[in-house]
């Protein structure tokens, strides 16, 4: 069992699948984005990402679903005492969400999830804001372990073929931000 709350100053943090699962979905009813990348990884399970994981005993791990990249990160901080930096231009986008989300498309879950996070954004395209706050059907996992072990996670990720961003990171302090 990983603990959401075991983030530690230091950590890095990393995404295993891309984001805009509602982005995409809603482009698609405007004509904006073909559904059939989110589909896919909609389909894909966590399983084989928890797989690798184990093997570096993560400090903290949570599923982004419904609460969206920004929700979960707020619920790590909140929970570990941390401070939870988010790089915006680091954030991993389906193909059609970006233009989905600067074309205006939005969800009530969104707002609801601005709502919630309580989200410092510095200097960050709204897009990317937008993309932080999407709310996730079948999302990826928000993964935070040493810094020391960023290097080796993200080569058996890549030796297992699976997906793996680097996102952010955690420092001492308190809150969530998006930079």
């Amino acid at each position: 069992i990983w603990p959401k709350s075991g983030a530690r100053p230091g950590d890095a943090l990393y995404l295993t699948k891309p984001l805009g699962t509602a982005l995409v979905l809603g482009g698609a009813k405007r004509g904006l984005a073909d559904i059939a990348d989110a589909v896919g990884w909609m389909r894909t399970l966590n399983r084989d990402a928890a797989d690798v994981l184990r093997r570096f005993a993560p400090n903290a791990v949570t599923d982004v679903t419904g609460f969206g990249l920004a929700g979960h990160a707020h619920e790590m901080a909140q929970r570990g005492g941390v401070r939870i930096v988010l790089e915006a231009a680091r954030l991993p986008a389906l193909p059609g969400a970006l233009e989905a989300a600067r074309a205006g498309v939005s969800t009530a879950g969104t707002r609801n999830n601005r709502a919630y996070a309580g989200l410092e954004v510095g200097e960050v395209e709204p897009e990317l804001v937008e993309l932080a706050h999407d709310p996730q059907t079948a999302g990826g996992l928000l993964v935070a372990l040493p810094r020391e072990r960023g290097m080796a996670l993200e080569a058996e990720f890549a030796a297992a073929g699976l997906f793996l961003q680097r996102v952010g990171s955690v420092e001492d302090g308190s809150a969530t931000a998006l930079l």
